[in-house]
């Protein structure tokens, strides 16, 4: 234990000297490097040679004075940290540790932990404390007095100097409720922290040099766990084919910045005040800012001119073709990338895509074992009360497991023996839904040593389990959660000893298999596309997918498109490169893809050409429900679909609703069977925008269900208003299976051709065999 605590301590003194280190380069590259000041002009016009200009000072005919923002305020709730719900301490020496890792463009300057905590009357305050640890530092030891117990607040002061690139915040709880003889698991022993306790700290950024070898960082850093905000900056109105590159690069930085959400707000002819991603697609530079001649696709790395600390990522061509080779060079060549320029001479001719081998799916044609899902280390627990282990793994959303036993996962587990029999187990979840629970063995006696000798190996009881994972829990997203709960026996008065050497482990052997399952999906299910980008995720380069721009598309909707063509990247791990832009006038030569269409009723065209298809018609600010027939109704009856129920709720939103309406539409393409459409409208580009915002906020993820979703003001509600059809394909067999599990009138008829059919076969040969005895 010294020896460990010796070596973080030297590790600990090897980062801060690195940090160091970068400090006096930061010094002297802002030294020895001239800073681009730029002017904002002020002319009305300008021809179609003049350069682009790009806003970056007040207007006034000095140089924009260079500015530093080195100092940022950040603060965190225990809850972001990773607390889903209040910290429970237990026993005489309970303890839980949260993670925090920071950037490495970022140096703490000061912290401060704002604790909310209760904990037992019970407690004797002389003898009972709760610990804040950094990194198994010290920094607090905090008293628990009689009163005030209900609830109390402390600011705890950390040493700043003790934070490294990953870091363990550590909660201890030091409890006794009696000077002689107790119980460690006694009921008083306890104390709650609130997962709402707030981590404050004050950080100064670095000014890290012009290489491209640095990236993604520092538009992107995987240590940083805040959601990525980066502005896309465009010298003027993109076309589609500019847009098209942006959306490239947005859904790489989406690939990056996985769980934690990006944004991608839209920026026309102005500088952020921090990093940034400019795209220019023509010879010229932008006027202010220290580029070379653009003389084919290149990329770069340059100082904001609005902040010495910050960058700017430019992406260059002198056509939309050369900007889009320079976009795929950046998402799929960064290795190769160093420097603060870059020219791309050539790109290899880039694989096509099969569908479902997206990266971020795991494979489902195969057993997948543990070891390419969770590291060794995230995968064992110890203590008597350890925390769960937890697995993360996405699938397709569209594996069909009906009538099936379930997804099989083949288990293998090792656990320190118990010493007798008792009630411990190992407790199987799936997003929170509880599977199984398998018990742990106790240490077998003399005679049960040569029948249970293989359980032992090297002191631990190692375990092999088959369990089959319910199809209805598994979604696109899951989380396999392995909660070991070791109990506690007690072996009298004053004979309790705590040694605290329980340890479980899950081993990486151990699989889990999709192989035997088909893809087939009803559509269309909003839920598939806001969760998991499906069918368009499909094909993990979004080759089978082509977005519908307006004809005059605003800053609202190309932040939309920007943001779905992350949440894509986010979904499949890889770059959108091979997805089309186009118009509502070539909407009919992509008729072979998957659609999404985004605008408003005012500027694309497509909402009043496919009205037939969609609820509601949005219409310069009314809006109205179709009305379902009585043909419809019958329908919606059998496929037990309350329809009325839906329209009345639908046209009470709109009705009631306390702002504008913006909605999400799913159907079956008009163009060809099987195809999908995704409508992103709204009353105007605001409604668009509170719409998309809603879609990248986990807490607003259940309401969008079904075909329709509508939101108004901060109310959303999903509906299921028009008909499904279904993607995929199944066994000729499970096919027949599931088509008349759906259709009883079809089996009722089926099984009556079939008893005719038995019938009429039986009497002809009943009939032979009398011809025959009659004939004798």
């Amino acid at each position: 234990m010294k020896k460990s605590h010796n070596f973080l301590k030297v590790n600990s003194m090897i980062i801060k000297i690195r940090r160091a280190l970068l400090v006096l380069l930061a010094v002297v590259c802002a030294t020895s490097s001239g800073m681009a000041y730029a002017k904002k002009h002020h002319s009305t016009s300008r021809g179609n040679d003049a350069p682009a200009e790009v806003t970056v000072a007040d207007e006034t005919t000095e140089p924009a004075k260079e500015k530093s923002n080195e100092i940022s305020h950040y603060s965190y709730t225990l809850e972001e940290l990773g607390a889903g719900s209040p910290i429970d301490l237990h026993t005489v020496n309970g303890r839980r540790s949260l993670k925090l890792s920071m950037r490495n463009d970022e140096v703490i300057t000061a912290a401060k932990l704002k604790l909310t905590y209760a904990w037992s009357p019970a407690l004797i305050p002389e003898l009972s404390h709760l610990k804040v640890l950094l990194n198994d530092e010290l920094m607090s030891s905090l008293a628990l007095p009689r009163e005030g117990n209900n609830g109390h607040t402390s600011d705890v002061q950390l040493d700043s100097s003790m934070f490294i690139d990953f870091n363990q915040l550590t909660l201890e709880l030091i409890a006794h409720y009696t000077r002689e003889c107790e119980d460690p698991m006694h009921s008083t022993l306890w104390a709650n922290v609130s997962n709402l306790s707030k981590l404050e700290l004050t950080v100064r950024h670095l000014k890290l040099p012009d290489d491209l070898a640095l990236l993604p960082a520092p538009f992107f850093d995987r240590l940083d766990n805040r959601k990525l905000v980066l502005p896309f900056i465009f010298p003027s109105q993109p076309n589609n084919e500019v847009l098209h590159a942006a959306g490239v690069v947005a859904s790489w930085f989406g690939a990056l910045s996985n769980y934690r959400g990006a944004q991608f707000p839209v920026m026309l002819n102005t500088l952020p005040e921090g990093n940034g991603v400019m795209l220019v697609a023509g010879s010229t530079v932008p006027a202010g800012l220290n580029l070379p001649v653009i003389n084919g696709p290149s990329l770069a790395v340059i100082a904001n001119p609005l902040n010495a600390t910050a960058k700017l990522l430019v992406v260059m061509g002198r056509d939309a073709k050369e900007l889009d080779i320079a976009a795929q060079a950046l998402t799929l060549g960064t290795a190769t990338l160093t420097g603060s320029y870059v020219s791309v001479k050539q790109m290899d001719d880039i694989p096509l895509r099969k569908p479902y081998d997206a990266p971020g799916w795991i494979p489902t044609d195969r057993a997948v074992h543990l070891a390419e899902l969770a590291k060794q280390s995230d995968l064992q627990v110890e203590g008597l009360s350890p925390d769960m282990i937890r697995v993360n793994f996405n699938v397709p959303p569209d594996i069909f497991a009906w009538r099936s036993d379930g997804v099989p996962m083949n288990l293998h587990y090792r656990y320190t023996p118990r010493p007798v029999a008792d009630r411990s187990t190992l407790n199987v979840n799936i997003n929170n839904a509880f599977i199984k629970a398998l018990p742990l063995a106790s240490v077998p006696s003399k005679i049960e040593k040569k029948i249970r000798l293989p359980l032992l190996e090297d002191g631990q009881a190692v375990s092999s389990e088959v369990v089959l994972i319910p199809h209805d829990n598994i979604f696109g997203q899951n989380q396999l959660q392995l909660h070991y709960f070791f109990d506690y026996t007690k072996q009298g008065y004053c004979k309790d000893v705590f040694l605290n050497n329980e340890r479980g482990v899950i081993d990486q052997d151990s699989s889990i298999d999709f192989s035997s399952f088909p893809h087939y999906a009803a559509l269309p299910n909003l839920a598939f596309f806001v969760n998991d980008g499906f069918p368009y995720t499909r094909m993990a380069d979004l080759s089978e997918t082509a977005v519908v721009m307006p004809d005059n598309a605003g800053g609202a909707e190309m932040e939309t498109y920007l943001m779905l063509m992350g949440r894509m990247g986010r979904v499949t791990g890889y770059p959108a490169i091979r997805h089309a832009i186009i118009t509502a006038a070539s909407v009919d030569a992509y008729a072979n893809m998957d659609l999404i269409l985004i605008g408003t009723a005012g500027n694309q065209p497509l909402l009043e050409r496919w009205a037939s298809k969609m609820h509601p018609l949005l219409d310069k600010g009314t809006h109205n429900l179709k009305l379902p027939g009585p043909f419809e109704r019958l329908i919606s009856r059998w496929r037990n679909v309350d329809l009325d129920d839906a329209m009345h709720r639908a046209g009470d939103l709109i009705t009631k609703g306390d702002g504008g309406l913006g909605a999400l539409v799913g159907f079956e393409s008009p163009l060809k069977n099987g195809r999908s459409v995704v409508v992103v409208t709204g009353d105007n580009p605001e409604q668009i925008a509170n719409i998309t915002a809603s879609m990248a906020n986990p807490k607003k993820l259940a309401n969008f269900t079904g075909d329709l979703v509508m939101q108004s003001g901060q109310r959303i509600e999903g509906f299921q208003m028009g008909p499904s059809y279904y993607t995929g394909s199944l066994p000729w067999w499970t096919a027949l299976h599931w088509f008349l599990s759906r259709q009883p009138l079809f089996l009722m008829i089926f099984i009556g051709f079939a008893a005719l059919l038995v019938a009429v076969v039986a009497f002809r040969y009943l009939r032979k065999l009398a011809d025959q005895r009659l004939r004798k």
